[in-house]
């Protein structure tokens, strides 16, 4: 007897661990997915300001979300936090997904191994870098790309507290913000935060500059699309979906 086909998600289905102030991942992801593949999330709880102590917490949640999103049959993990990269100890993506990939049997994928490969794929080692953090926050990111040996030629955060307010940054406010980061020099923009809506500007943003534009979402479906075997091209998600 054959093997019994999901009615959802014949070419494959994703899950995603999504941190639960989130609300725009799905949606963005929806919103382009490929016919016959299957989204599914989970939720980790995290509330109030961007602090470490929030993130902390929340990945003490880890464990039981993965055993909930493994249930569902998915076919590929997506841990869709990128702060967690800025935070944990190093080393902490690297580990995290090979454990989940190691309990689960799943490959397993997060926000930093993503826009590495994506970056990687692009040819990319010179950038600039937006992102929507706490000053404080943001900071701590141009040393863990410099030990990576990228170049960070310029960079800019919104600098937002409060994580329920990621997900309301509209066109209004950020494509005025990708006009103040300086290019020269520069081989893609970054824009970092699983929040933080882009899908709907990737391909706006890439006309006016010239520039490669990688999102941590973008990555993030892209990772997972080529862990299913997928090169799929969505081309209002930018030059990433054409390698």
């Amino acid at each position: 007897m054959s093997k019994a086909v999901p009615v959802y998600g014949r070419r494959g289905r994703i899950g995603l661990l999504v941190p639960a102030n989130n609300s725009v991942i799905e949606p963005e992801f929806s919103s382009v997915l490929p016919p016959d593949l299957a989204l599914y999330a989970t939720r980790l709880l995290v509330k109030g300001d961007l602090v470490p102590a929030v993130i902390h917490a929340m990945e003490a949640q880890v464990g039981k979300a993965v055993e909930t999103i493994a249930a569902t049959g998915v076919n590929v993990i997506a841990y869709c936090d990128m702060v967690t990269t800025f935070i944990m100890e190093p080393g902490w993506n690297e580990a995290a997904t090979a454990k989940i990939g190691n309990d689960t049997g799943i490959a397993a994928i997060s926000a930093w191994t993503s826009l590495r490969d994506a970056m990687s794929a692009l040819g990319v080692r010179r950038f600039a870098l937006g992102t929507p953090y706490p000053t404080a926050i943001h900071a701590t990111a141009l040393p863990f790309f410099e030990t990576r040996n990228y170049v960070v030629v310029h960079d800019a955060t919104l600098d937002i507290l409060a994580t329920s307010e990621v997900p309301t940054v509209d066109r209004d406010r950020l494509m005025p913000f990708i006009d103040t980061l300086k290019l020269e020099g520069a081989e893609a923009i970054i824009l970092l935060a699983t929040d933080l809506p882009t899908f709907g500007l990737i391909d706006e943003i890439e006309r006016k500059t010239g520039l490669p534009v990688i999102t941590s979402n973008q990555a993030l479906l892209w990772s997972a699309m080529r862990a299913l075997g997928l090169k799929d091209r969505i081309p209002s998600l930018g030059k990433l979906f054409t390698v």
